[in-house]
């Protein structure tokens, strides 16, 4: 969801344990990105280990002659088909890793999280950025900007959202008086 883009509708069917309709499309699409993606990163694996074989094979057949051909062959065979099979292996892991945690996504419960706000920070000297974090009372939220002015500090907030791994969507949210 962009920058908390949820209509009071959504947030009392958050409040009964329900994703709304648009929600659940968000859901939906970003899984469909994660399927997506690991579907063309199959493809720039394949590309670039084919690179490197039509790369390696030609140096290797140049350093053999008809005496070193019946002991470097077989050895150059074997490693020839352990990096097959080790490319392709790596590649299905990946694309099997990313389907689970698209489907993860799509069933993904939703939670809720309640408290007194609280804010923090932390800089970051190699990456050069700072990540600011709000507290719900014990669950924290990372965020790109400052969020004092959406969750003003010492208040009272429910937020509802979804987790999936390192996946956290904000669905909605709402003051508690």
């Amino acid at each position: 969801m962009t920058k908390f883009d949820f209509t009071e509708e959504e947030v009392q069917l958050n409040k009964k344990g329900v994703l709304s309709p648009r929600q659940k499309g968000v859901i939906k699409a970003m899984a469909h990105g994660i399927r997506s993606s690991s579907k063309s990163g199959v493809w720039v694996i394949l590309g670039f280990a084919a690179l490197g074989l039509c790369i390696i094979i030609p140096l290797n057949m140049q350093g053999l002659n008809e005496r070193s051909l019946p002991t470097l062959g077989p050895q150059l065979a074997a490693g020839l088909c352990f990096t097959v099979f080790a490319v392709l292996a790596i590649t299905a892991l990946m694309f099997f890793n990313s389907r689970r945690q698209a489907a993860k996504l799509e069933a993904a419960p939703l939670l809720s999280a309640e408290g007194i706000i609280s804010h923090d920070s932390d800089y970051s000297s190699s990456g050069n950025f700072r990540t600011y974090y709000v507290y719900f009372g014990k669950k924290r939220f990372s965020f790109p900007n400052e969020m004092n002015r959406v969750f003003p500090e010492g208040s009272t907030f429910r937020i509802y959202y979804c987790k999936v791994g390192q996946i956290e969507l904000i669905m909605s949210f709402e003051r508690l008086v």
